[in-house]
C-alpha cells in the first residue's frame, strides 16, 4: 500500500472511531431512559433503604438509588441494600446535588477555593464521573442550582460569584460549556423546557422574566407589565409565574405559554414570601384550591387586563429600552 493510501486509510478509521464514541455518549449513556415523565422526580420515598439519619437525601427518578449528600461527602446506596458506596470528591466540597429527572445520572456543583466543577455521575458507577471545569471565575464561586433540558442534553448552571451576584454557565453533551451572559447579576428561579434550548429566568431586583434562546442567543422580556418573578416550567411547557410586591412577597399566580401570554389563574389571600412557592405546590393549588388561596374568576381577569392596559405602552417602553442597553 502506497504511503499517501495508508495515511487517507488511517483518517478514515479515526473519523469513524471519533463518530462511534460520540454517537454511544449521546445515544446511550446520555440518552433518556423514560418518555420524560418526571411525576416522581421530587418524591423522597426512602422506604427501600437504610435508615439514614445525617445529611440530605435524594432519591432517583425510578427510586432505584438513595443520594446521602453533606458539604463534605456523597454516599450512593442502591434500593434494598444497606451497604454504600462512597464516593471520592478529591478533597472538593458539595454546593449542589440532585438526580437527572428521566435517568440514573446526577448532577454535582463541586468546588474549593480555586476550582468549580459541574460532575456528571453515573448511579451504577459513582466512584467514575465526568468533570467539566468551570473557568475564569473568582475565588470561592460555587454552583447554585442548574436546570436539565432531557432531550437536548443541556444544562445551564446558576454560580454564585458573590453575595446575590450570579453568572449563568451552559454545557451540553459535547461538553461544550461557556459563560452565557444575561441581562442581570441578581438572578432568581431557573428553568429550561425538556425539549427545546429556551432558558428562563427572573432579574430578583426588578421584576422581569427572561427567556433566553441557547441555539440562536436571542433573549427577551416575557412578563406581562407588572413586577413578576419565575416560578418553573413543565413537561407541557407551561410556564408559571408570580406577580409580586416590592418585597417579593407572591400576590397572584399567573400560567401562560410563549407566544401565547400569560393569564391569572389564583391569588393568595395574604401575601406570601415567595422563596417559599414550588412548582409542585402551585400546581397542587392549582388543580384542588387551597383555604390561603382565592381563584381568579373572569370578572378579575376582565378588571385586571383594563387596569393594566393603562401601563402597558410604558413598561413596553422600558422593556425596548433594556433589550437595547
Amino acid at each position: 500500500m502506497k504511503p499517501f493510501t495508508r495515511v487517507l486509510s488511517a483518517f478514515a478509521v479515526g473519523i469513524l472511531l471519533q463518530g462511534g464514541v460520540y454517537l454511544y455518549l449521546d445515544q446511550y449513556v446520555f440518552a433518556p431512559t423514560t418518555e420524560f415523565n418526571v411525576a416522581g422526580a421530587n418524591k423522597d420515598d426512602t422506604k427501600n433503604f437504610p435508615d439514614v439519619k445525617e445529611g440530605t437525601k435524594y432519591v432517583s427518578y425510578d427510586h432505584q438509588f438513595m443520594a446521602v449528600v453533606t458539604e463534605n461527602s456523597l454516599k450512593i446506596y442502591k434500593a434494598g441494600e444497606s451497604n454504600p458506596t462512597t464516593v471520592n470528591l478529591k478533597g472538593r466540597s458539595i454546593s449542589y446535588f440532585n438526580w437527572m429527572p428521566d435517568r440514573n445520572y446526577a448532577i454535582m456543583g463541586l468546588y474549593r477555593s480555586n476550582e468549580v466543577v459541574m460532575a456528571r455521575l453515573n448511579a451504577d458507577d459513582p466512584e467514575h464521573e465526568v468533570d467539566t471545569e468551570l473557568e475564569d471565575l473568582p475565588r470561592e464561586s460555587k454552583i447554585v442550582d442548574a436546570a436539565y433540558s432531557e432531550a437536548t442534553n443541556v444544562v445551564y448552571m446558576k454560580v454564585k460569584v458573590r453575595e446575590n451576584t450570579y453568572r449563568i454557565y451552559r454545557t451540553d453533551a459535547n461538553y461544550d460549556t461557556r459563560r452565557v451572559y444575561m441581562q442581570a447579576t441578581d438572578i432568581g428561579h431557573i428553568g429550561v423546557f425538556y425539549d427545546e434550548d429556551n432558558f428562563f429566568y427572573d432579574n430578583v431586583r426588578t421584576g422581569d422574566i427572561f427567556m433566553f434562546n441557547g441555539v440562536e442567543g436571542g433573549w427577551r422580556v416575557i412578563n406581562p407589565p407588572g413586577r413578576f418573578r419565575f416560578i418553573g416550567v413543565d413537561m407541557d411547557k407551561t410556564i408559571y409565574i408570580a406577580r409580586v410586591d416590592e418585597d417579593n412577597n407572591a400576590l397572584t399566580v399567573y400560567t401562560g405559554k410563549l407566544g401565547v401570554g400569560f393569564q391569572p389563574v389564583y391569588k393568595y389571600n395574604h401575601p406570601t414570601t415567595f422563596n417559599e412557592l414550588t412548582l409542585s405546590d402551585v400546581k397542587d393549588i392549582i388543580k384542588n384550591g387551597s383555604e390561603e388561596t382565592t381563584k381568579v374568576t373572569d370578572d378579575d381577569t376582565s378588571s385586571q387586563s383594563s387596569s393594566q392596559s393603562s401601563s402597558s405602552k410604558s413598561n413596553k417602553s422600558n422593556s425596548e429600552n433594556k433589550k437595547k442597553s
